[in-house]
């Protein structure tokens, strides 16, 4: 079949014009059409336009503990390693003792510690403290957020669109590694012959806590009363 063929009837040549014009006005129509939607429209439903949404954490925690006994100037370190897919809020430690073995006030045993993040990805600052072993509260608390300014309470964000809210809560990748941080144990014997037999050491309890988290968004309805 020669161009003759295509072109030999009224008819043939309709449809043939019909078919160049829709070839070159395809390819127009896609390279004209990003431009006349605007950005909400290209972004699709509920990513791209704003609203109020009641922010909710689904928190998952990842828990080590172990317990040593220290006498006077023994040091302890610890360690904990953190992979996780999900978001990380925070990684926390806690030391708690209890000193209840001495024969009066003013011998009060204390936990003291430094931490060591330098093999953790992310910019992280190290940490040292120390408190007495009262029992309750005690010893002392390290904790780092990850994801910044995260407290896992719920909220309601006004005027913001969900993909806005998912940038905002993401922990960039940092916090996985090897948290690591070392305990020293004071112990303070009253003085007398039988003060180190009486207290010589102390039991110390060791939390390691990375609080991940998966972000909930549920987009709030007005309803008309």
């Amino acid at each position: 079949m020669d161009f003759e063929d295509l072109v030999n009837t009224p008819r043939k040549m309709r449809i043939l014009g019909i078919s160049v014009a829709f070839m070159l006005a395809f390819p127009l129509y896609f390279q004209l059409m990003p431009s006349l939607l605007d950005d909400d429209m290209i972004g699709g439903g509920s990513s791209g336009s704003s609203g109020d949404w009641e922010v909710g954490f689904a928190e998952t925690p990842i828990i080590m503990q172990e317990s040593q006994i220290l006498g006077d100037g023994d040091t302890h370190d610890t360690f904990f390693d953190v992979m996780s897919e999900l978001n990380i809020g925070y990684v926390e430690l806690d030391v708690d003792c209890n000193d209840n073995d001495d024969p009066g006030p003013g011998f009060t045993d204390r936990a003291e510690g430094s931490s060591d993040v330098s093999q953790v990805e992310g910019e992280f600052v190290d940490e040292a403290a120390d408190g007495p072993c009262s029992g309750g509260d005690s010893g002392f608390t390290f904790r780092w957020d990850v994801t910044q300014n995260y407290t896992g309470a719920n909220y309601t964000a006004t005027g913001m669109s969900e993909s806005e809210l998912r940038d905002m809560w993401m922990d960039g990748g940092t916090g996985r590694g090897t948290w690591a941080a070392t305990i020293t144990a004071e112990i303070n014997s009253p003085p007398s012959p039988l003060g180190s037999i009486v207290d010589s050491d102390e039991e110390y309890d060791i939390t390691w806590t990375a609080m991940t988290y998966e972000l909930v968004l549920q987009p709030v309805i007005d309803v008309e009363t």
